[in-house]
């Protein structure tokens, strides 16, 4: 059975809010009529009977846990002209396993989609400028992701311990990899670099076991502390020569596997760099190598 959800509030009121199905509505699946542009805070929160939704085109914004904690959703159809999904706004919604958000969306709050662990398949907005930290934590079975251009800012723990995560396309517009963006995902093996990339945050590929190489883009200016910290299948790395800042030298502590550094400057820049000490990995077994740098020195890198 299918219901149509007005606000039982009043008929100018464009706004879903918490309690209006509690008359004995079946809620097993909704859909919310055309004029309503908000589902309100908490409006379906941890409603355990509903798997399937159908939003309007009428709508602009879905609030803050809107959809928290149904264990049983597991379709969400978006339409066309929503712009907003709040923040932990379907946080907890284990069974939903595909998400297609539309082009008209430009935020997606922190934790919107976190512990949703069937999700393995998630087509982003072409027109969103940021995605808020943990929006995809811990989506178990997340496989792959492209982050459009549009986008300018993916905030920490983004996609912390999204085990099955093997590939990224991230936005060319971004200027930072941030703290713990990708902490945890041990399936990842291909990561294709923003362009205009400057920054790389703490812990930002921490526990990566399956990252094999990477290829640092020649803006890249500075790496956090134990950015690479447990990558242990890591065995080459490209840094580019306009790299100013390196916030602890023993970032690859657990890089079983580093044999190579490529450095896309001369010796002297490399010691400038490291402030004249030696990069050292220490494996897991404890023993301590030092992995060999090849110094490009590189005249004109685009």
């Amino acid at each position: 059975m299918t219901d149509f959800i007005k606000n039982p509030l009043d008929e100018e009121n464009k706004v879903l809010y918490r309690g209006f199905y509690e008359d004995g509505i079946d809620m097993s699946v909704v859909r919310v009529e055309e004029g309503i542009e908000e589902i309100g805070e908490n409006a379906f929160r941890d409603s355990a009977e509903l798997r399937e939704v159908y939003l309007p085109r009428s709508l602009k914004r879905i609030s803050a846990c809107a959809f928290a904690g149904c264990s049983n959703l597991k379709r969400v159809y978006m339409e066309y002209g929503l712009e907003t999904i709040g923040d932990e706004a379907f946080s907890g919604c284990s069974s939903i396993y595909d998400v297609n958000i539309p082009d008209t969306v430009k935020r997606i709050g922190e934790g919107a989609f976190e512990g949703c662990a069937s999700l393995s398949k998630v087509k982003l907005s072409e027109s969103v400028y940021m995605i808020g930290a943990g929006a995809f934590a811990y989506c178990f079975n997340l496989t792959e992701i492209t982050i459009p251009d549009s986008c300018v800012l993916v905030e920490f723990n983004c996609f912390y311990s999204c085990f099955s995560l093997e590939a990224v396309k991230l936005s060319d517009n971004m200027g930072m990899i941030d703290d713990s963006t990708f902490e945890g995902c041990r399936s990842l093996t291909t990561v294709e670099m923003p362009v205009r990339l400057q920054k790389i945050g703490r812990r930002a590929f921490a526990g990566c076991t399956s990252l094999r190489s990477l290829i640092l883009p020649v803006g890249t200016a500075s790496i956090g502390l134990d950015a690479f910290f447990g990558c242990s299948a890591l065995s080459r790395i490209a840094i580019p020569k306009r790299l100013m800042e390196l916030e602890d030298i023993e970032l690859f502590n657990g890089c079983d596997s580093l044999t190579d550094i490529s450095f896309g400057g001369d010796e002297r820049l490399f010691e400038n760099l490291t402030r004249g000490r030696t990069i050292t990995v220490q494996r897991s077994d404890l023993t301590v190598h030092t992995p060999k740098i090849t110094f490009m020195d590189l005249k004109d890198e685009i």
